[in-house]
């Protein structure tokens, strides 16, 4: 598989409405419950601006049988009474009586013998007059109310009487009976005013609907487009693409999510092409380093052949070189295969509890005979039992390759090493320490490379492979560790190995 990895940043930008999804939820649910009741309050303004505009148009309602009268009855009697009970009696307007045709009706309101309003036709007060003078007369002194609705042969007459405050009021209300179908108009207006409304909530219900649908839609929407924007161009190798979103709501940690991922594909194909890079100096380091004692071991075979080693001395000689770069084949093959085998993880070494302070006297007292007659004097300090999960061989090598660098690298006189051990919050802390001549700052990193060596500070690498540190710092790895190189002050290096204390579980 190849990808594609430009090096120009992209940077895809998503600006929100700050609010989250769900609150964008409960505001649609809110706006669809508060819509009824807008929607009837429209009805109810439609209807009243209807009846205002059909009273200011000159047609009135007729009265046409004893039902409609009854209903004009009540709607009167809410009208007055209620508007008695809440307003001063100068401020009457009773406009909405006005709907009522005047040559037709005639009405009367009193306050005891007081005429507070009068509408309609007088000459109809005349009608049913003396009935209502009568009622008037004997409910005057009872303090209860009373409504009494008659038919008569020529009219409807409804006479009222509601006492507000210990004051009696009397409605008076008389309809001359009228032919039908005298209400076209008024069946036109209100056929009409129901069509508008209709429409208008209709249109009232569509731009809601459309506007709650965008309004939804634009900021859920918007992200995942943007998102699978994102995906596609991830998929065409621009892995340093990050997605920006400002707002504080449930698509964010998707963002993020994603961004995260992008985060370590580059890192991913980063390692991989530091990996790529590393096989390919591998190789290349490989074939030189043994092609070296390869050739030397070649050329003294033939020596011998040819019978240039003519004396037992020079024979003797002859083959001490040969076997001396024989080890060192050995010796790069073995470090190879451990390389490889730590490439491998604990399917090809597998990982076992150790007492890291048995481990390191043992180690110590078992090599101090060949570090002396190296040159080198190993000090051990280690106090506590501390338990790792861990390999022997992978130890024992880490600590082989980090001393014989010391060593190998060591100034003409002898050089003194330390090895300290330490348990601290769950943590196995490994030093090794030597008075050296340290490396350069910015070498450091790079020690762990394989086939990485520094000419300046350590020059003689005829006896090394170039794989000890790293073979150290991948084993440590393994390990579930972690190991650094620094310079000690005023000269020296120290690596620090940090490893977890295993922790046995109880029952």
């Amino acid at each position: 598989m190849s990808y594609n990895c430009k090096m120009n940043p992209v940077l895809v930008r998503m600006v929100v409405v700050s609010m989250t999804i769900k609150k964008r939820l409960l505001l649609s649910h809110v706006t669809v419950f508060i819509v009824p009741i807008i929607m009837t309050l429209m009805v109810i303004l439609v209807s009243t601006i209807g009846l205002l505009l059909f009273a200011r148009s000159g047609n009135h309602i007729y009265i046409e049988s004893s039902i409609e009268f009854q209903h004009a009855c009540e709607a009167i009697h809410h009208i007055v009474f209620r508007h008695i009970k809440e307003n001063e009696e100068n401020d009457l307007e009773y406009w909405l009586i006005g709907l009522l045709a005047p040559e037709q009706n005639y009405i009367l309101f009193q306050k005891g013998n007081e005429t507070i309003y009068s509408y309609g036709n007088s000459t109809l007060a005349t009608r049913g007059q003396q009935e209502f003078e009568h009622n008037k007369h004997n409910y005057e002194k009872f303090g209860r109310d009373f409504t009494d609705i008659n038919t008569l042969e020529d009219d409807f007459v409804c006479i009222e009487k509601q006492v507000i405050d210990n004051q009696s009021y009397w409605l008076y209300f008389v309809s001359e009976k009228s032919s039908y179908n005298k209400d076209e108009e008024l069946e036109r207006a209100i056929e009409r005013t129901g069509y508008f409304t209709i429409i208008s909530l209709m249109a009232f219900v569509f731009l809601t609907s459309l506007f709650l649908s965008r309004y939804l839609l634009r900021n859920i929407l918007s992200p995942l487009h943007k998102l699978r924007r994102g995906a596609e161009n991830i998929r065409e190798g621009e892995l340093e693409l990050r997605l920006e979103h400002n707002s504080e709501d449930e698509i964010k940690p998707v963002i993020e999510a994603f961004n995260l991922m992008a985060q370590r594909l580059l890192e991913s194909m980063q390692e991989r092409k530091r990996e790529e890079n590393s096989r390919k100096e591998l190789v290349a380091s490989i074939s030189h380093d043994l092609r070296t004692p390869l050739t030397t071991i070649k050329a003294y075979i033939e020596g011998l052949i040819d019978g240039v080693a003519d004396s037992p001395a020079k024979r003797d000689r002859y083959l001490k070189v040969i076997k001396k770069n024989a080890d060192e084949l050995n010796n790069m093959i073995e470090e190879l295969f451990l390389f490889s085998k730590i490439a491998l993880g604990q399917k090809a070494i597998p990982l076992e509890p150790i007492d890291l302070k048995k481990m390191l006297e043992f180690f110590v007292s078992e090599n101090n005979y060949a570090w002396k007659k190296a040159g080198a004097t190993v000090t051990l300090k280690a106090e506590e039992h501390i338990i790792i999960m861990g390999s022997y061989l992978l130890l024992e090598r880490t600590l082989s390759n980090i001393i014989g660098n010391s060593i190998k690298y060591k100034p003409e006189y002898e050089i003194d090493c330390y090895i300290k051990l330490v348990g601290q919050d769950k943590i196995a802390i490994l030093s090794i320490a030597d008075n050296g001549s340290g490396v350069p700052e910015e070498s450091l990193k790079r020690l762990v490379e394989p086939f990485y060596r520094t000419d300046k500070a350590r020059s003689r690498t005829e006896d090394g492979t170039g794989l000890g540190l790293s073979i150290a710092f991948r084993a440590i790895e393994m390990m579930k560790g972690e190991m650094r190189i620094e310079n000690v002050k005023p000269h020296g290096l120290i690596v620090i190995i940090e490893l977890p204390i295993f922790q046995q579980e109880e029952g």
